[in-house]
């Protein structure tokens, strides 16, 4: 488990059993954001790797010397580890942009009962 994964579980299992503060959601979106811009750096790196491979695919010729089509190189390119990988980054970019959207929602919720309450 990645470290936003386990600290977001954590805050929906303490939201589970006690009230959470706006201020407490507005914490966790602080850090999303954090782990936001490093997995994303991560994501481009991954990237770049994975587009080196693509380019070596796309220059291998078949066994009667000429050029592979785009479309074989571009399957091959996908089946290897560095294509994998930036998969993997990507789909962590995507859970954190999930999570920060969910932990906003969830903030204004309880901004606005807040609101509601604190007027009475």
């Amino acid at each position: 488990m990645e470290p936003y994964q386990k600290e977001y579980h954590e805050f929906v299992e303490a939201f589970k059993s006690q009230p959470v503060s706006g201020f407490e959601a507005g914490e966790l979106i602080a850090r999303m954001a954090e782990y936001f811009s490093d997995y994303n750096v991560a994501m481009v790196t991954a990237l770049r790797e994975a587009n080196k491979v693509r380019k070596e695919c796309e220059s291998q010729v078949d066994a009667n010397g000429k050029a592979i089509s785009s479309t074989k190189a571009e399957v091959m390119a996908s089946a290897t580890d560095e294509y994998h990988a930036y998969q993997v980054a990507r789909a962590h970019v995507q859970n954190i942009e999930q999570i920060i959207n969910a932990v906003k929602a969830l903030q204004k919720g309880l901004l606005s009962e807040y609101a509601t309450t604190s007027s009475l």
